[in-house]
């Protein structure tokens, strides 16, 4: 056997090997590190948890308010048939 060969080119290796060895692309060039991807995802994921929360205080608090409208009106409403 020929020690002194190269390793085969990425194309020439069969489908076996390519699903077995990792073999980087040539000339390729990451854009994005993946400390700016993790912190991007990370991010987001919290934005969307707190305007969840936000939302969700929001309609809490509307729907306090209303419920504090309809026990005054069966309160009203009490009063009145009471005295009746």
């Amino acid at each position: 056997m020929n020690q002194d060969a190269a390793p085969p080119a990425p194309s020439a290796l069969s489908v076996s090997d390519r699903k077995s060895e990792f073999v980087p692309v040539s000339g390729g060039q990451e854009t994005t590190s993946a400390v700016g991807l993790l912190l991007t995802a990370y991010v987001l994921m919290w934005a969307v948890v707190f305007g969840f929360v936000w939302l969700t205080a929001g309609k809490q608090k509307r729907l306090d308010a209303r419920l504090r409208d309809v026990e005054k009106a069966l309160a009203r409403l009490d009063e009145t048939s009471t005295e009746a």
